[in-house]
């Protein structure tokens, strides 16, 4: 296992990845949020296991890194939280070919005597991608599978490397760098234009996709529904208010956002907050941590599922009569609330381009 430090780099944020260390926000007393603690030490065991798995595997040789997303990749894994992989490949591997699919298989077959649930067929996890695609030409386009800008956007919203941390390194890099060509890059008093919109185009995205899900899949759209309003929206603001406290700085907008990478999306929210003099992250803590320690009990998780035999549009009719849902929305207004509280008294501190990109 990797030696866990706290990780202060010399501007008073952490400049190691989040598995290596404790949480990094020094002002925040992390020891009052027993279920965001908790699930720092579950995702540090679950991801030392994984590495240590891959570093003494014989894998393909096509595979290049791979990284953990989802609520492993957020630092905030429990005992019955799936592992979603990033598995990238060498830019020579045909992603199509029978070659990449072994190299796939490859990293799932090392990872068997773990008993780690493998990603369902159509989710963003189920295939491989390459750098190529990651950062190639067809970013941006219209016909970009949600698969491919999925996975680009994961690695920077809420992922650790398990596998070849530079080359995880030098993929991050790349993507960011991708973002910022002919932006950015050229001239830092510019905005993040071309990743906010990608960033915006995945959040809305999964925002319809849970709608999908909802008229296709309707035994589990309650839980679906509550990870949209905790999990996913902590995920898209640690990155989105990165941007929007990025609109401030004048120099090297590339390297500040890389530096900040390093943080989980609930440290980027945080040290936003306190950059801003604003002390209410509180709020944002103490309701993040409600959302855990509920989805951290099995009961609850059974309870907000939708029986086989019950009437899903009869159920959703009545949600607010189970208790389980009615809380935890609740929990979600709450929150939602104070993140858009905080949004939107940045007016006249983050700059006007960045609100009118993030609105029109």
């Amino acid at each position: 296992m990797a030696e866990v430090s706290n990780g202060q780099g010399v501007s008073g944020f952490p400049k190691s990845y989040a598995y290596q260390r404790q949480w990094g926000m020094e002002f925040v007393d992390i020891s009052r949020y027993s279920a965001i603690e908790e699930n720092w030490k579950t995702s540090q065991d679950s991801i030392s296991k994984i590495r240590d798995t891959l570093s003494g595997a014989e894998m393909h040789n096509a595979v290049r890194t791979v990284a953990a997303a989802g609520s492993l990749g957020r630092m905030e894994a429990s005992q019955l939280s799936d592992a979603d992989l990033i598995i990238v490949l060498k830019d020579g591997a045909d992603l199509n070919s029978d070659t990449a699919w072994k190299a796939f298989n490859s990293v799932w077959t090392a990872l068997t005597p773990l008993g780690l649930t493998e990603p369902k067929k159509t989710g963003v996890f189920s295939t491989p991608c390459s750098e190529g695609q990651l950062c190639g030409p067809e970013v941006g386009s219209a016909i970009e599978e949600l698969r491919i800008f999925g996975k680009r956007l994961l690695l920077l919203l809420e992922s650790q490397p398990l596998l070849h941390e530079e080359e995880y390194k030098t993929l991050i890099d790349g993507i960011v760098r991708r973002y910022a060509r002919r932006y950015v890059e050229v001239d830092p008093r510019k905005e993040w234009a071309f990743l906010l919109n990608d960033l915006l185009r995945y959040f809305r995205a999964l925002c319809v996709n849970y709608q999908w899900d909802f008229e296709n899949d309707k035994q589990k759209w309650p839980i679906r529904n509550i990870k949209l309003r905790h999990s996913r929206l902590i995920m898209y603001s640690g990155l989105l208010f990165l941007l929007g406290e990025a609109s401030k700085e004048r120099t090297d907008k590339v390297q500040w956002l890389k530096d900040r990478l390093y943080l989980t999306p609930l440290e980027r929210i945080a040290h936003v907050y306190h950059e801003n003099l604003d002390w209410s992250f509180p709020r944002v803590s103490g309701l993040y941590n409600v959302f855990l320690s509920r989805l951290n009990d099995e009961g609850v998780r059974e309870l907000l599922h939708i029986a086989s035999e019950e009437d899903p549009e009869k159920h959703y009719g009545e949600r607010y009569l189970k208790a389980q849902y009615a809380d935890l929305k609740a929990n979600s207004d709450a929150l939602i609330a104070e993140l858009l509280r905080f949004v939107l008294r940045r007016r006249g501190i983050w700059s006007e381009r960045f609100f009118e990109y993030l609105i029109f």
